[in-house]
């Protein structure tokens, strides 16, 4: 286990001292939810790695089973068994839901059921019906809400449904808010219960981590918080980041291989495809769909999101994006047959500036591959047809691509075309499954393995952590970056390794807390920045004295803290300035 094995240790914490959080110290900041279920199954079958990873596995199924039923009711039964099995077969889906313990499965399960359950609720008509899906629709939100807070997007969103229902028709606006209303007040109420707990004390005077959520969000870089607090002008790059890092990740999820983030012209078309279709979506159904607000309110939260934007933020939602990729492409069906000038006044300019990036992006990067000469002359092509819209007011083509299902298919060999491509997908997944299946059973650790690397394994922390455990005394105090899996391996107290750069307030830190010994790792790709190793390396250079190598393999290094001489250890001396 990696940096997710902070939830099976907060589990043992539960059911061995009935506290929630490790290392001696309360968690106030992620939700207790998942610790809670992983400590029922560590009480019935044990506590090891495998039951966890089992039940993340039987979570992933169960969401899919839910939101297929979900999906069956407002698509054809192929495309939402298309979704399902193109996403279960995805090798970066199963790696994860058969390698990591994360929230994000078991919040996958609790949220398609609240949508599932709301979408029986607003039928039920007999008393006995009402107070049954009611009840689990307020449960799957509350155990939703305590798995994650994300699951503010749920509440968001049915404020929004009623309000957006009452511009329509005030009377449908009440009814439905009756029987929302308490629902909505008794999440409130838990989310305000986590929320607004008195917060662990901060082990350093940096802004963010471990710092609630809403006081992580006005800064500028999460993983870089001596950056310090974003100002307004970088909202509009953190979104058009996180853009780009969700298409790249739904290409991986469907097609089994990401893009390129710079690629403009390529990673712009499932958001473009995703927005056609949330709009067409909410139209049809007047705004009174709660999977609609949902959805918005979900990638409100993770488009404002300061962090690197992870597979495990966008795989609760990566099924509902899917359902808009293609809502999007039957609703620019629909738009283009209801107002093709419109579709190509729209459509003309977007289309040349999108091939613009795509031969700009060929050129600043020497590149003329084949693939990237296609999308920009597919580009040039869609501005072509734009522009006879637009002059002609004609649609073009339409009739002849409409899609199967809510606008039935013409042409069954572009039917036929869609199944060998979704088959085809469907195999590829399969495979590449097969082989990350091979490598669960044989492999020790999983840094060369398929869709999971040394970003989620941290090989390092767990080499450091075992040897601390065999070298150093029990009491031991250590200081470590990604410290819950250091602390897992070594069994000793640890610190956070803040990403400080000023050696002194460094210094003060690991005075202050009584460090024995630091960890210092070189990682490929540093979650947080500056890496260990430029931070330890500055504070190296002015108090050589206060540190004693121990223990050196390469990008791991532990080094033993020496008692100050007076407030510091006698320091280097800086050299003058020219």
């Amino acid at each position: 286990m990696g940096e997710d094995v902070f939830y099976a240790d907060a589990a043992q914490s539960l059911l061995l001292h009935g506290s929630y959080g490790v290392n001696g110290a309360r968690e106030t900041t992620q939700p207790p939810g998942l610790a809670g279920i992983l400590a029922v199954l560590f009480a019935i079958s044990g506590y090891s790695y495998a039951t966890a990873v089992c039940a993340m596995a039987v979570f992933q199924t169960l969401g899919f089973l839910f939101f297929y039923e979900l999906l069956r009711r407002r698509v054809p039964r192929i495309v939402a068994g298309g979704i399902c099995v193109l996403l279960m077969t995805s090798p970066l889906y199963f790696a994860w839901a058969t390698r990591m313990v994360y929230p994000c499965f078991a919040y996958f399960f609790t949220t398609m059921f609240a949508l599932l359950a709301e979408d029986e609720y607003k039928h039920a008509a007999t008393r006995h019906s009402i107070v049954v899906y009611g009840g689990l629709l307020t449960l799957s939100v509350m155990a939703s809400l305590l798995i994650a807070v994300s699951t503010a997007a749920l509440l968001a969103a049915m404020l929004a449904l009623i309000l957006f229902t009452a511009l329509k028709s005030p009377d449908l606006a009440r009814t439905r808010s009756l029987r929302l209303l308490p629902v909505f007040l008794i999440g409130l109420v838990t989310l305000g219960l986590w929320m607004y707990r008195t917060p662990a004390p901060m082990d350093w005077s940096l802004p963010g981590y471990p710092d609630s959520y809403l006081r992580q969000l006005p800064l500028k870089s999460g993983n870089h918080p001596e950056l310090g607090m974003a100002h307004w002008k970088d909202i509009p790059v953190r979104v058009l980041t996180n853009l780009s890092a969700e298409s790249d990740i739904l290409a991986q999820l469907v097609l089994r291989h990401g893009v390129k983030q710079s690629k403009v012209a390529v990673v712009i078309v499932p958001i473009l495809l995703m927005a056609i279709g949330w709009i067409y979506a909410v139209r049809r159904a007047a705004g009174k769909e709660l999977i609609d607000w949902y959805f918005a309110g979900y990638q409100f939260i993770y488009l404002l999101w300061p962090w690197t934007m992870e597979p495990r933020y966008l795989l609760p939602i990566a099924p509902l994006a899917c359902y808009y990729v293609w809502q999007g492409i039957d609703g620019l069906i629909y738009f283009t047959e209801a107002k093709p000038r419109l579709v190509g006044s729209i459509g003309l300019p977007l289309a040349l500036a999108l091939a613009i990036f795509g031969t700009r992006w060929i050129q600043a990067n020497g590149n003329s591959s084949l693939p990237d000469v296609i999308v920009v002359a597919l580009w040039l092509i869609l501005a072509a047809c734009a522009a006879w819209m637009a002059y002609t007011g004609q649609p073009l083509f339409v009739r002849e691509f409409a899609l199967a299902g809510s606008r039935a298919s013409r042409r069954p060999e572009l039917r036929y075309a869609g199944y060998t491509t979704v088959l085809g997908l469907f195999l590829l997944g399969i495979a590449i499954d097969f082989r990350i299946a091979r490598e669960n059973l044989s492999a020790k650790d999983f840094t060369a393995s398929w869709q999971t690397g040394l970003s989620e394994a941290l090989p390092q922390e767990v080499e450091a952590g075992v040897w601390l455990r065999t070298h150093t005394p029990q009491d031991s105090i250590i200081m470590a970056r990604h410290w819950p899996t250091v602390r897992h391996y070594a069994e000793r107290k640890l610190v956070w390794f803040a990403p400080i750069s000023d050696p002194t307030a460094l210094l003060q830190g690991i005075r202050r807390h009584a460090v024995d010994y630091v960890v210092v790792v070189k990682h490929a790709r540093p979650y947080y920045l500056p890496d260990d190793d430029v931070c330890f390396e500055r504070l190296l250079e002015i108090y050589p004295a206060s540190f004693q190598p121990v223990f050196d393999a390469g990008n791991v290094r532990i080094f033993r803290v020496h008692s100050p001489e007076g407030p510091y250890a006698v320091s280097r001396a800086k050299p003058m300035p020219f």
